[in-house]
């Protein structure tokens, strides 16, 4: 049937549109209701989600926003790192605002040594002091008069220099005397080093007697970081006995590598560029003397150091992109953050192995489709990431939905008349075109608005402007389609608009671009007796994909249950998209196909002021199909360059009715009469518009069924093929 204009009209046409929109509480969650149940679920639970959607949906605008209204939970907690030794160092979490008081606290241990050395200058400890170099002394004077003694029975005086001792005399020392000698140097230097280790061990005694109170007083503050405290007992202890006490102990420090306060909420962190190294956090290097070290202070915070207690927020593309995956994974499962540690052929590093962090926080996937099944492979997925938070693609298209629109754009700033909202409507509709849903990709619509607001003349956005940006968006991408235009114009392009043909119609497809362009394609089909069916020569040349190659079947189950009396078909019809040199996809022109066949068998014509685009089934059935917008308005283009007949329009299947979006223009057009449309749900409404020819005697079918009968006849040898005339 011909579509009058009232059913093709679908636009939004506000009472007042110059007035401007009045404001509406904006909801985050507006046509996500599935999304939120979801994010809620993860909350409840503590486990981690993955937001998944086509890009511009606003996912993460509405994450953040979902994250930042939830109730007060604890508080984040203190992160720092204790070093153990040089080469070890202890990560550590303490209740918020306790962590700059345990780094107070170990920077006050550490000063203990400048009163470690002047405890040690004081006259109990020089005393005992004293008394232990007194008794080594004595030692030594014994076995220094002794070895003296015997030197001088033999002439000899026996010499102390700084070189050691000496014997001297008037003749060489005997044999005897020269081990004796060497027997009392090496006691001497014996009695020296256990001089030196005792005055070691006394000093390491009265300093552990100075430091154990205050170590158990530490241990008690502090229970949690034991293991430091002791560590730094033991090194003050070592520089004790050593006697020296080092100026600079930075290394020693306790470093806060995050610290927060009681009052802190929990931390909303997003990362946009999680390599391995800003995920989990990592070392830097100092070069000392010409050699690079590193040490605690030196720990630089990751990600998942920063949402510790809170949540963090992901782009799951970068996180595969960025090879990060395996480590993320690895915290999540393990419950504890590793630093990374990137290995390289450089010069050689004074290492520190930082043991692993404890993690506790709630992370956020978001991300397109096609990433997603790239991660749910991986079988740690599934069990690390158990909430899916699904958006949808489309909004419901209500009178609440265009006041949620409104109130969304102008949020950020955009005051729109009611007749920009309007047009902004629509344009979500017609973008994926059904007049009864309308785009979900919100920042879409904002860019949109943004670039109406450069145009408009006053401080509202007016509908002229959307309008305009609109124009100005569409022609930015439709340089392809104006050298398509004039080759049409010029007869490159090889197509009829007028009269009628055998075996030939008008088709449509669509390119995929953004935004699709619609163009109509000629396909010819030509038969004759044979056993070989429907033959695409586009499917034989490898031009077509699996779809396709089920629609060309699909058309051969038509004519075996259409002309079942028949019998075993003897056709062969060869069909093909003239002037095509890409790949095609899909099963959109199996109605034009199927008019194609049926008039190369039939003998019939077929109308070329007539496209027509649908699928079908084998029962006769025609069936919906994608981009009917765009495939109207880009026949009407064809139409308009060469000049509109009043006679050229659009066959489509019934069922698309809903998703026909049609530009002013084209609507304008069928008003005038310039332009016609037509649905239908049967492949003979569809032969009956194309060929005039009625149901009954000599209808369609009726040659159909005729030429199949005498093409049988021609199989099986009883008729001779006529002579052709001359």
């Amino acid at each position: 049937m011909r579509l009058s204009p009232n059913l093709l009209e679908w636009q939004t046409f506000p009472q007042d549109p110059e007035a401007p929109v009045s404001e509406w509480p904006s909801e985050s969650f507006y046509g996500q209701e599935r999304a939120r149940e979801a994010l809620e679920a993860a909350l409840r639970t503590g486990g981690h989600g993955y937001l998944v959607g086509p890009s511009g949906l606003g996912k993460k605008a509405a994450l953040f926003d979902f994250l930042k209204r939830q109730p007060p939970r604890t508080p984040p907690p203190d992160q720092l790192y204790l070093p153990l030794s040089a080469f070890e160092a202890l990560g550590m979490k303490l209740p918020a605002g306790q962590g700059r008081g345990l780094q107070r606290a170990a920077s006050s241990f550490l000063a203990e040594r400048q009163l470690l050395a002047a405890y040690l200058r004081q006259m109990p400890f020089l005393q005992e002091k004293y008394r232990l170099e007194a008794q080594f002394n004595a030692q030594q004077r014994t076995l220094l008069e002794r070895l003296a003694e015997e030197a001088k029975a033999q002439g000899f005086t026996l010499q102390q220099t700084e070189e050691g001792i000496r014997l001297s005399g008037p003749q060489e020392p005997s044999p005897d005397l020269k081990a004796r000698l060497e027997e009392t140097a090496l006691a001497l230097m014996s009695l020296a080093h256990q001089a030196t280790e005792a005055l070691g061990r006394l000093r390491y005694e009265w300093a552990a007697q100075y430091l154990e109170p205050r170590l158990r007083t530490l241990g008690e503050q502090y229970p949690a970081a034991r293991p430091y405290w002791e560590a730094l007992y033991r090194q003050l202890l070592a520089w004790s006995e050593a006697g020296e006490y080092p100026q600079d102990v930075t290394p020693w420090q306790a470093h806060l590598l995050l610290g927060a306060t009681p009052q802190d909420p929990p931390p909303v962190v997003y990362e946009p560029l999680p390599t391995p190294a800003r995920l989990c956090g990592r070392l830097e290097y100092r070069s000392v003397e010409g050699r690079l070290i590193t040490y605690a202070g030196l720990i630089r915070p990751g990600a998942l150091h920063k949402a510790q207690g809170g949540f963090l927020v992901l782009d799951a593309i970068q996180v595969w992109q960025q090879g990060s995956w395996p480590y993320l994974k690895r915290a999540l499962k393990n419950g504890e953050v590793e630093l990374f540690r990137e290995e390289s052929g450089g010069p050689k590093v004074q290492g520190l192995e930082a043991l692993p962090m404890p993690l506790q926080t709630q992370v956020f996937l978001v991300g397109p489709h096609e990433v997603f099944h790239l991660m749910e492979h991986d079988d740690d997925f599934a069990e690390l990431f158990r909430f899916r938070v699904e958006f949808s693609p489309v909004l419901e298209a209500n009178p609440r939905t265009l006041r949620f629109l409104g109130s969304f754009v102008q949020s950020y700033g955009y005051t729109l008349t009611q007749g920009a909202l309007a047009a902004l409507y629509d344009y979500a509709r017609r973008s994926v075109e059904h007049r009864q849903l309308l785009d979900g990709r919100l920042e879409e619509l904002l860019t949109l608005a943004r670039e109406a607001k450069a145009l408009s003349q006053n401080p509202l956005v007016t509908r002229e402007a959307v309008l305009q940006a609109i124009d100005l968006r569409d022609a930015r991408s439709a340089l392809s389609e104006e050298f398509f235009l004039r080759e049409v114009r010029e007869g490159t392009w090889n197509f009829q608009l007028q009269g009628k043909a055998l075996g030939q119609v008008n088709g449509l497809v669509v390119l995929e671009t953004d935004p699709p362009w619609g163009r109509p394609v000629r396909i010819t089909a030509r038969a004759s007796a044979g056993r070989e069916g429907v033959v695409s020569i586009d499917r034989e040349a490898g031009l077509t994909g699996q779809v396709f190659h089920k629609a060309a079947l699909t058309l051969e189950g038509y004519l075996r249950g259409h002309y079942a009396e028949v019998g075993a078909l003897a056709v062969t019809v060869s069909v093909v998209f003239e002037q095509n040199y890409g790949h095609i996809e899909g099963d959109s022109a199996g109605l034009a196909e199927l008019l194609a066949v049926l008039s190369a068998i039939g003998g019939f014509s077929l109308r070329q002021d007539l496209a027509v685009t649908g699928a079908v089934d084998q029962l006769g059935n025609v069936l919906a199909v994608g981009g009917v917008t765009p495939k109207v308005e880009g026949f009407y283009r064809i139409c308009q360059a060469v000049g509109l007949t009043g006679s050229q329009g659009v066959v489509l299947p019934k069922a698309n009715l809903i998703n026909l979006t049609l530009s002013e223009e084209v609507l304008q057009a069928v008003k005038a009469g310039q332009f016609h449309i037509y649905a239908v749900s049967q492949v003979d409404e569809a032969l009956e518009l194309f060929t005039g020819l009625k149901k009954g005697f000599r209808g369609a079918h009726e040659r159909v069924r005729a030429a199949l009968e005498e093409f049988q006849k021609l199989e099986d040898g009883e008729e001779e093929p006529e002579e052709p005339k001359p």
